[in-house]
């Protein structure tokens, strides 16, 4: 059956705590708390959190940041700046302060779809890790700037998920329908979840949708149940921002004993295969990888370059997967080129 207490919350954020790696590796979340009183900024103190992460005189907003699926923890991530040409934005407006519940067959009473309701330009989606090493690389570094904003403005927000039972706060802020097995109970059409913001002093309406990689691009009309196997990871062009294996170190004018060679990091906790992957110079120097060879989960590994170039005047360094795409690249100028027997180290 669908989610139940679908609907849309309206409110005004007062802050949030984030999860990290360190906090919970299995199921981490965004807490976004929030009060229905426009005419109010009451103090939020994170330290009256309890043990199921309320704050007294708050609603909280569970936001996943990890998927619960074995093979890929991914989000996807999308933002639709232009919200207000939407015309889901003007029903919004109107709408008083507190939870409404949405299901129904009329633009009033629909809540939000990603796939029938053109709420975002769906190529544009980020494949997104939960926690990792680096800048603007992961969920929380491209989420919590978004959250700090709306809190700061003090902007008027639109959650839309399922209410907890106890009604003091909200969850399922993620798409709800062409789930893996383990969750395909929760299907439905109209039923997703997501945020959008109204900036008051700008009147910029701004939509922030997430779904998980391994949900299905296509799903049935009624009961929202997948219908073919590709999904959010298979539909997506490769996001060359991820990341998710880096180039680490080089050593490009190597001392006496020592080797040209560039250390590669994965920084994901599964492994890859790097069969046919190749590490390029800007000269066109091309460095096939071993074969057969796999990088551990959060493994770091040197490997030579005997046949790869790389020049002690400045270069670029380029990782190439099997279907000749772009995973990293990176570069370095001569002062750094030019230091014989210390690699240089990339951030």
């Amino acid at each position: 059956m669908p989610v139940t207490n679908y609907g849309v919350w309206k409110a005004r954020a007062a802050g949030s705590i984030v999860e990290s790696h360190a906090d919970d590796r299995r199921s981490p979340h965004l807490s976004l708390y929030y009060h229905e009183d426009p005419n109010a900024n009451p103090d939020f103190d994170p330290s009256l959190r309890d043990d199921n992460n309320n704050i007294p005189g708050f609603f909280r907003a569970a936001i996943n940041i990890k998927s619960g699926h074995r093979q890929d923890s991914r989000l996807v991530y999308w933002v639709n700046g232009d919200f207000e040409q939407h015309r889901m934005a003007e029903r919004l407006d109107n709408l008083p302060f507190g939870f409404r519940p949405l299901r129904g067959a009329t633009d009033e009473t629909r809540g939000l779809d990603y796939i029938r309701g053109n709420l975002f330009n769906t190529p544009s989606g980020r494949r997104l890790f939960h926690d990792l090493p680096g800048p603007d690389n992961d969920i929380i570094e491209v989420l919590q700037p978004e959250i700090d904003d709306i809190v700061e403005k003090q902007a008027d927000i639109y959650l839309f998920g399922a209410r907890f039972g106890s009604n003091d706060g909200i969850h399922d802020v993620h798409m709800n329908q062409g789930n893996a097995r383990q969750w395909k109970n929760d299907d439905g059409v109209f039923q997703d979840g997501g945020l959008v913001i109204h900036r008051k002093d700008s009147n910029q309406w701004v939509g922030i949708f997430l779904a998980f990689a391994s949900q299905a691009v296509h799903t049935d009309n009624r009961s929202g149940h997948a219908i073919s196997s590709m999904t959010w990871d298979n539909f997506l062009l490769p996001d060359i921002i991820e990341n998710a294996v880096v180039i680490k170190e080089a050593y490009v004018n190597p001392g006496p004993g020592q080797s040209r060679s560039v250390t590669l990091s994965n920084l994901m906790n599964r492994r890859v295969p790097l069969e046919n992957w190749t590490i390029h110079s800007s000269a066109g120097g091309r460095q096939l990888l071993p074969l057969d060879y796999i990088l551990a989960a959060r493994g770091t590994e040197l490997f030579e370059v005997p046949d790869c170039p790389l020049s002690t005047d400045g270069d670029i360094i380029t990782l190439v997967n099997e279907e000749g795409l772009k995973v990293v690249g990176v570069s370095y100028n001569r002062t750094q080129g030019s230091r014989q027997g210390s690699p240089i180290v990339f951030r």
